[in-house]
């Protein structure tokens, strides 16, 4: 019993001093605005990130600015999911603050419900209407400018979009993996001179794709499995009929299981 009361009589100064600290801090911070966040610096500049920015410099960061870092965690969440883009954020002395950003890099550009979607090799995508995008606060990145379509008979390219996150940064089901070696081994084929567009559909619950590419002087469309390895196996074939044929434009149907067709439109 005597000792809680001697444990209570040592609390007493310590809360004593520790309430006049902060009243000293208190009083200095209103004199002299010591602790207010005075800056926060968006690199490089963006109309649209330093209003994002802004978002920081109210509430208790606004007056006690190393707040703002616990802050920031939902800000940089909110941020990426609404524009292309990584942010990340550091001192700049005291008080100031800088917020860098860089912009997400796509690598394919797909067409789907009239739209054109900008995809990454992690499968992120935005749309172009996507408010960063659109309004060229990012620079022109380099991508694949392949035309590849995203038939309506596929699955929905972005899983549960709407029209309140139309615009926002969303995971794709686009197989990109998939895509780059199809591409790839295109490339490697000699008679194949320019890929021209790869369109993805469903077809009796396979993935096909339909291939426009120019060889030997020739425009030729092919639809076949899509996969790197089905057009290896078949492409001594198709180089063959190409070479035949006597017509400028080509139409092929190699999704038969022993045997490309021949077709006119």
């Amino acid at each position: 019993m005597r000792e809680s009361k001697v444990a209570k009589i040592r609390v007493v100064p310590l809360l004593m001093i520790l309430a006049v600290v902060f009243g000293i801090l208190y009083g200095i911070e209103e004199q002299f605005y010591v602790f207010r966040l005075k800056h926060i610096e968006v690199v490089p500049r963006s109309s649209l990130l330093e209003k994002e920015a802004s978002k920081l410099a109210g509430g208790s960061a606004s007056r006690f600015w190393p707040l703002v870092f616990f802050e920031y965690k939902h800000l940089k969440n909110e941020v990426e999911k609404k524009y292309p883009i990584q942010i990340s954020m550091k001192a700049d002395g005291w008080g100031k603050v800088v917020l860098q950003w860089t912009q997400l890099q796509p690598y394919f550009a797909v067409r789907w419900r009239d739209r054109k979607w900008f995809i990454t090799t992690t499968g992120l995508c935005w749309p172009e209407s996507n408010p960063l995008w659109k309004d060229g606060g990012i620079d022109n990145p380099s991508y694949n400018e392949l035309n590849i379509v995203w038939d309506n008979t596929m699955p929905p390219l972005v899983p549960d979009i709407d029209s309140t996150n139309l615009i926002e940064v969303r995971q794709s089901i686009f197989p990109v993996r998939t895509m780059v070696k199809f591409i790839e081994e295109m490339h490697q084929t000699p008679w194949v001179e320019k890929i021209r567009g790869i369109a993805l559909s469903k077809l009796a619950g396979d993935i096909v794709a339909d291939v426009s590419f120019a060889s030997l002087g020739r425009d030729v469309n092919i639809l076949l499995e899509f996969s790197e390895s089905i057009w290896k196996r078949l492409s001594p074939a198709i180089e063959t009929i190409v070479k035949s044929s006597d017509v400028n434009v080509l139409y092929l149907d190699a999704t038969y299981k022993d045997k490309i067709v021949i077709k006119t439109r």
